[in-house]
């Protein structure tokens, strides 16, 4: 996308018509910016207002500013659609989505965007929002999903709107102007949820220019082949529910692609209130007698002097921005957007949606699916701070330093305290956060020192990989021309030697893998431990994805590649004697094991509990770890495939 497809309309028409307003009540601001014109002399008066309203035709101009993104992100595929999908239909089931909506709430939390400049917040397409909500009600404690929650929120979870009406910090209210770089503790919010329990729908033809639907315009920009491009009030666009189209063969096609981009424009108040303002002047201007000219001066309130006010601020900056071409240039088109709307913030707001409709096949008509008989759900939430989605904290949420970023110059990072206290001024480009006090800043590590409020290189290592214990630390460095891990007390004593490719602590004990067939281990004082014929060891999990929580088994693995059971205390469970011991997908307390045949030529495969008991014998050709979708178990024997109830095949083959 190029810049000349940023559409930015300037438009040269003057209005001089003004327009109704409700009245405003007079502010003492404003009741001194009238005195002080009514104390001039007429000509002086004249001559100022004439100055003001050249000014004001000026700003008319610049208010009829609009600006949107033409972009679409489309794989740009098409292919002839010959049979319908079905038609559309709602099925809401509204006790169960209130009884979701009440744990989404029970269990959000906010994450903090840390900028220095944050006080300065305006509209933003994709910039980041100094506080983001997020709920943990579809997933275990240990992060695992969970698939029927997250499945019957899943279309409802981004019409959940967040606002943020009181802050906390350290256990007081603090005002949002005063938040600045502090780390809150929690927000007092109202979560609000707004869904549709039935639909109405207008269509579009290819020949249609505008579409009236209740008492919305819609603006049809294009119907090209299978794209159509739609201008309509974001009001009606939140309602939305979805597309269908028909193509020529009068096949019914869902949506292949959607994308949709505010479009900023002046707010109309703002207009108006130019428009108004203008006229009252032109007035003053055309009026002999000074007492009745003056006394027209007493229609002027305070919603005209800061729309003068504003907009002149917002022009001034406009043509400061334009004039600076190697600026726009670096912005590109989305930087550009923001830029404005944030100069703008003050004057501009987004009331239009621009939206591209995508279909696979080529589009006669189309129909657009508007949610009726809507259901409002709010409730009131203490909001605590925390990003639950990470396992790894990137900083200690009790005494954290923080990365914040500056953009008065050009986007800048440095490091804050929890109380918005600056320890490290902006002065990196990149600043990655490894730990609470670790750091890669332009590439380069660094150790925080905290007191003296200074990094410190450390060149001697490549990279921070995790802390082990308080002071003791894993770090990456290059050894010949391998990279290798060592662990180090205080950045300076080497404590494990720098041999190893991965450190892996555990409850326990501590895997140190040296090569991919030879792990090392030590315990949790670094004290190398008897290694029981142990070769390379990993949980039994290691190698799937899954989403429930597998117990601390592992499977070890001896010099002659035969694996064992082994517990989270390094206890053999079994003997070294499998050639392979894999989980279930759905089960965490029974494995797969093989054993090969007596010819070598391939395996017998059985099962063994979590305490590495054999619980069926060594007589199947085939254990699948997957159950079928009827959650039955798939195996063969006998070179027979069979399916059946995880339980009466235990019951069945058992030894």
């Amino acid at each position: 996308m190029k810049f000349k497809q940023l559409i930015i309309l300037l438009l040269t028409a003057t209005f001089l018509t003004a327009c109704s307003q409700k009245k405003v009540q007079q502010t003492v601001e404003a009741k001194k910016y009238i005195a002080t014109l009514q104390a001039m002399k007429y000509d002086e008066l004249k001559n100022q207002l004439k100055k003001d309203t050249a000014l004001l035709n000026k700003l008319i101009k610049t208010s009829t500013f609009t600006l949107q993104l033409t972009s679409h992100l489309s794989s740009g595929e098409k292919s002839a659609v010959r049979q319908s999908v079905p038609e559309f239909k709602l099925n809401v089931d509204k006790a169960k989505i209130s009884a979701l909506f009440n744990d989404y709430t029970n269990q959000l939390y906010f994450d903090q965007n840390f900028a220095d400049n944050n006080g300065n917040e305006g509209f933003q397409l994709y910039g980041p929002s100094r506080f983001t909500f997020e709920s943990r009600f579809s997933l275990t404690d240990d992060n695992h999903v969970l698939e029927e929650k997250d499945s019957l929120f899943k279309a409802y979870e981004n019409k959940v709107e967040t606002s943020e009406k009181t802050y906390f910090f350290k256990g007081k209210k603090i005002a949002k102007a005063a938040v600045g770089l502090k780390r809150i503790d929690s927000i007092e919010t109202e979560v609000s949820l707004k869904f549709a329990t039935d639909f109405d729908k207008f269509s579009i033809a290819k020949t249609d220019k505008t579409i009236s639907f209740k008492d919305f315009a819609i603006e049809v920009e294009s119907v090209k082949e299978n794209l159509v491009q739609l201008k309509m009030p974001v009001a009606l666009y939140s309602d939305i529910l979805g597309y269908q189209a028909y193509n020529d063969g009068g096949f019914r096609m869902n949506t292949h692609a959607l994308s949709a981009t505010p479009i900023l424009s002046v707010h109309k108040i703002i207009k108006d209130s130019l428009k108004e303002l203008l006229a009252i002047f032109t007035a003053v201007l055309q009026e002999n007698d000074e007492e009745k000219g003056k006394a027209r001066l007493n229609q002027l309130n305070q919603n005209h002097l800061d729309a003068k006010a504003n907009m002149t601020e917002f022009d001034a900056s406009l043509i400061k921005l334009v004039e600076d071409k190697g600026k726009v240039n670096d912005l590109g088109d989305l930087g550009l957007y923001n830029e404005i709307a944030i100069m703008g913030k003050k004057v501009i707001d987004a009331e239009t949606q621009f939206v591209f409709v995508e279909f696979p096949d080529n589009i006669k008509t189309m129909d657009v699916f508007v949610g009726t008989d809507l259901v409002s759900l709010q409730n009131n939430k203490m909001v605590k701070f925390g990003n639950h989605r990470s396992d790894l904290k990137f900083f200690d949420e009790n005494n954290p330093n923080i990365v914040f970023y500056n953009d008065v110059n050009e986007r800048q990072f440095g490091v804050s305290n929890r109380d918005g206290e600056i320890i490290i001024k902006p002065a990196y480009d990149e600043l990655q956060q490894l730990a609470n006090e670790y750091f890669l800043g332009d590439e380069k590590l660094y150790w925080l020192n905290v007191p003296d409020k200074k990094m410190v290189a450390l060149p001697q290592y490549k990279n921070f990989v995790q802390s082990l214990k308080p002071g003791y630390d894993v770090f990456e460095k290059t050894v010949g021309e391998d990279d290798k891990c060592g662990v180090v007390l205080n950045r300076e004593k080497v404590i494990l030697p720098f041999e190893y490719y991965q450190l892996e602590k555990h409850e326990h004990f501590i895997i140190a893998r040296k090569t991919h067939n030879l792990n090392e281990l030590y315990d949790l004082n670094f004290k190398k431990l008897p290694n029981k014929g142990i070769q390379n060891i990993h949980t039994v999990d290691n190698f799937i994805a899954t989403n429930i929580k597998f117990p601390a088994i592992f499977v070890g693995e001896d010099s002659k590649k035969k694996k064992a059971l082994v517990d989270k205390n390094l206890n053999l469970l079994t003997g070294f004697k499998y050639e392979f011991i894999s989980p279930f997908f759905g089960l965490n307390n029974y494995y797969i094991a093989g054993v090969r045949t007596a010819d070598g030529s391939n395996y017998w495969y059985g099962i063994i509990d979590v305490k590495g008991n054999e619980v069926v014998p060594f007589i199947f050709c085939n254990i699948s770890e997957e159950f079928d979708k009827n959650g039955k178990l798939k195996f063969c024997l006998k070179d027979k495939r069979e399916a059946m109830d995880f339980k009466s095949f235990l019951q069945k083959y058992r030894k």
